[in-house]
Formats: C-alpha cells, sequence, structure tokens
C-alpha cells in the first residue's frame, strides 16, 4: 500500500533519510540466506514509514539526527512489521498492503519464525546505539503489546466488548508503537525529562488517533485502497470503535451481532458494514479520532519551536484526514 496521498508533501524533506533507513532494511534482507531472505524482502517492502518519520522529525526538533536516528527509525520499522507478522497469524488473514500474508505463502510456524527474527533485528539495531535505557524501552514495548495481544484472544467475546476494552487493545497495539518511537528518539536526543513525557503522550494520543481513522477505513474504503479487503476486521471478529458507536446508536442491533457470532459469509459482512456506515457511527468515530488528533498536537506545544515540530503537527492532522 503506498502512501496515503494527503501524507505525500508532508514526508517529502524526509526522503533523503527514509532512503537510508531502506537501506538499512534492505541490508538485514541481504545479509540473510534464501528462502529467509526473500521472506524478509517480502514483509519489509511497503508501508508508510510513519513511525520511521516520526522518530527522524523528533532528532530534528532537537537539532539531532543521521545516521544513529536512522538506526533507530529501521528498528522501529522491524518491530513494527514483526508485530504485523504475529497479527495477521493470530487473525489468519490472507492480505496485508495488498500482498498475501507471509504464513499463507509459507507455513503457520516459518511466518511465526520470522516475525521472531525481525524482533532480534529491532534489537541488534538499538544495542549498536549503546543506549541501556533504549534497549529498556524496546523491552517495555514487547511487554505491552504482546500482553494486548494475549488479552485480545482469551478475553471476552467480541459481542460483549466494551470501550473499555477496545480502549486497552489499541493502546497496547497502535499507541504503544507511536509512543514508544517517539520517546526513544527523545531519549536519543538527550532531551529533557519533560519533553520526553510529552513526546510519549503525543505518540500515544497519535497512535489511538490512527488507529480509529484505520478502523474507519477498514468499513468505507475498497479492497484496492486498503490492501485487503473492506470490513476484515467484522470477518476477523474484532469490535472497533465504529461498531461501538453503532451500537450505542443502534442498542437493539442484530445485524452486526450477528457476524460476530459467526455468519460471516459475504452477504452478512456486506450488510453488516452497510448498517454501520449508514447510522451517523462513522462520524461520531471520526470526531473522537480528531480528539485525540488535537491532544497529540497540543502536546508538542512545549517542544522547540522550529520546522520539524510544524511537520509533526502537520502529521497528525494528516494521519486523521487521510482517504486513502
Amino acid at each position: 500500500m503506498q502512501a496515503p496521498l494527503r501524507l505525500i508533501p508532508l514526508l517529502e524533506p524526509l526522503r533523503p533519510e527514509l532512503e537510508q533507513v531502506d537501506r538499512l532494511l534492505d541490508g538485514i534482507a541481504a545479509e540473510a540466506d534464501q528462502p529467509l531472505q526473500s521472506m524478509l524482502g517480502h514483509v519489509l517492502g511497503g508501508g508508510k514509514r510513519l513511525r520511521a518519520a516520526l522518530v527522524i522529525l523528533v532528532g530534528q526538533v532537537f537539532a539531532a539526527g543521521g545516521a544513529p536516528h536512522q538506526r533507530l527509525a529501521a528498528a522501529v520499522e522491524c518491530l513494527h512489521t514483526a508485530t504485523l507478522v504475529h497479527d495477521d497469524i493470530v487473525d489468519e488473514a490472507g492480505l496485508r498492503r495488498g500482498r498475501q500474508t507471509l504464513h499463507t505463502l509459507w507455513s503457520t510456524g516459518t511466518a511465526l519464525l520470522v516475525g521472531d527474527y525481525l524482533l532480534a533485528c529491532s534489537v541488534a539495531l538499538l544495542a549498536s546505539l549503546d543506549s541501556p535505557r533504549l534497549l529498556g524501552l524496546l523491552a517495555q514495548m514487547l511487554r505491552t503489546i504482546a500482553a494486548g495481544e494475549i488479552r485480545e484472544i482469551l478475553g471476552s467475546q467480541p459481542a460483549c466488548e466494551q470501550r473499555q476494552d477496545y480502549e486497552r487493545r489499541v493502546e497496547a497495539k497502535s499507541a504503544a508503537l507511536f509512543a514508544g518511537a517517539a520517546e526513544m528518539s527523545g531519549v536519543l536526543c538527550g532531551a529533557g525529562q519533560v519533553h520526553i513525557h510529552e513526546l510519549r503522550t503525543f505518540g500515544h494520543q497519535l497512535g489511538l488517533a490512527f488507529q480509529i481513522v484505520d478502523d474507519v477505513l477498514d468499513l468505507v474504503g475498497t479492497e484496492s485502497e486498503l490492501g485487503k479487503p473492506a470490513g476484515s476486521d467484522l470477518r476477523a471478529g474484532l469490535v472497533t470503535l465504529p461498531v461501538l458507536c453503532y451500537w450505542e446508536l443502534v442498542p437493539h442491533d442484530v445485524v452486526v451481532r450477528r457476524v460476530l457470532a459467526g455468519e460471516r459469509d459475504a452477504p452478512h459482512v456486506q450488510a453488516a458494514v452497510a448498517a454501520v456506515c449508514a447510522s451517523g457511527a462513522i462520524e461520531m468515530a471520526l470526531s473522537e479520532a480528531l480528539a485525540y488528533a488535537r491532544n497529540a498536537q497540543k502536546a508538542l506545544l512545549s517542544l522547540p519551536d522550529c520546522a520539524a515540530r510544524r511537520t509533526l503537527s502537520a502529521l497528525v492532522q494528516g494521519a486523521v484526514e487521510r482517504d486513502y
């Protein structure tokens, strides 16, 4: 999947540094033997590189950057890709970024080990920066993400999920990665504790907003735009914020609950998607995403005023307004 059109102009000035990040990722794949090399190339290619851009921009806010931040950005991308590989296995997803998922091309066990390999690559990149604090933050992120995934698998039945369950799930996935990336970049810069706290808040709020918009796009986008079938979350039995908003508007819903209860053939999923989209739930969810985005922008105000900080703020707005 290509970067959303609204975000491309914002990321264009970062192209030289993002290309260096891509070279580091290409190098990780090139060092591996076949067929692992092909597997790594398959999953590391594409993507929006938003987390990498966040790392680089935070570095620029504090007049830092260069090779250390590029290595940190590559480490974050390896971690992010590993979580996607593992998520696809758990969700039994067939497509990611318009490509077949790894476990559908090879075996589930092989895909699981590729995800583990990418986690090891992330650790190795961070270790090269000689910062125990960064390694500690990485470990904290991994614990948060893994615990959230376990809660999701062993939690309550989908049709009974509440807002607090959804928020905990998003915080353990998207928000943890964005918050960790921003915080680690601040630590690498040697930023003060107050600024590091605000960076973590910024990333956390951005991650919540970003995930809500992703959940909305899963319902309103097309397969060609999303790189996967529309309504994939419902097919996987996932309750997202638009669905929770829909239940608030239509408390006696049967259509969506039927899908979540297991009737996930195309006609039932299409009917559920149409019901959610026609109810006003999409607008409610986007309003909440915008509120999180404003909180993220507010957290940036304590940082040094510069072009990079303004780009971070614009990136938040673009992430919420994206329409693929």
